[in-house]
């Protein structure tokens, strides 16, 4: 059901070292699993 709600991940374009995100858009990180307490983020930039 949370996929559904949150997306597990999100493509971002970025121009110049700056992500192109909307006025009111932002990225946000999630975690509702209290009983991991060790997270990893994994951030992939791809030429283009």
């Amino acid at each position: 059901m949370l996929p559904g709600l949150v997306s597990p991940s999100v493509s971002v374009p970025v121009a110049d070292g700056a992500p192109l995100l909307g006025t009111w858009q932002s990225v946000v990180l999630v975690d509702l699993n209290r009983d991991n307490p060790h997270r990893s983020v994994r951030l992939s930039f791809l030429r283009g």
